[in-house]
């Protein structure tokens, strides 16, 4: 309870983002539902979705580096105590949302294709719904890497992706963290450490 207290900024911050830019992704995928040709809406679904997933990374990644950046000089004060996993934790904990939907929606949707169960399966559409809409900006990759759904198992593997990506996302926060504390900025230039 602590640590969300001190760092409950940093987690509604990082939610905030994943927030704006699923508003940002659906704006997106709904005018690329304009063409009519199905496999160029798929091909355009997928760069949208790259192209969102990126964004997103990014303000991750920046607001990870300033957390790993502001923390190490509280550390190397004395007022505070190294916690190198926090990139990791403050994401996890921001994407808990998407975790447990993900998670709901793959234990639902593997319930209903082992017994049938049509309360299952009414569980998983309500998951289902809200995880695709927190979590918009990887539609079109997930449809990339496993298809459109059109059976209930390919719902399954969506519900796999959509649990792997808040993992991505949080190695994602790791590496802006520890290079905050490191105060290695990639984006300028590539050429390491931050000049004074």
């Amino acid at each position: 309870m602590k640590f969300f207290k001190e760092n409950s900024y940093d987690i509604v911050k990082l939610f905030i983002y994943q927030m704006g830019i699923t508003i940002f992704s659906l704006v997106l995928y709904t005018a690329a539902s304009a063409v009519e040709d199905v496999a160029l809406k798929l091909k355009l679904r997928i760069i949208l979705s790259v192209f969102a997933t990126l964004f997103y990374f990014a303000l991750v990644y920046t607001a990870t580096w300033e957390m790993g950046a502001k923390d190490i000089i509280r550390v190397e004060g004395g007022k505070a105590k190294r916690f190198g996993a926090k990139g990791v934790v403050v994401s996890l904990t921001s994407g808990l949302p998407s975790i447990l939907l993900a998670l709901g929606a793959l234990i639902l949707v593997s319930i209903h294709l082992s017994n049938g169960s049509d309360a299952m399966y009414s569980g998983f559409a309500v998951c289902n719904l809200f995880l695709r809409f927190i979590s918009a900006m990887f539609l079109g990759i997930i449809e990339g890497i496993f298809g459109s759904p059109i059976e209930t198992v390919d719902y399954l593997r969506h519900s796999v992706g959509f649990l792997v990506a808040p993992l991505v996302t949080a190695a994602v926060a790791q590496l802006g963290y520890t290079l905050g504390e490191k105060n290695i900025k990639l984006l300028s230039g590539f050429s390491g450490k931050k000049k004074s």
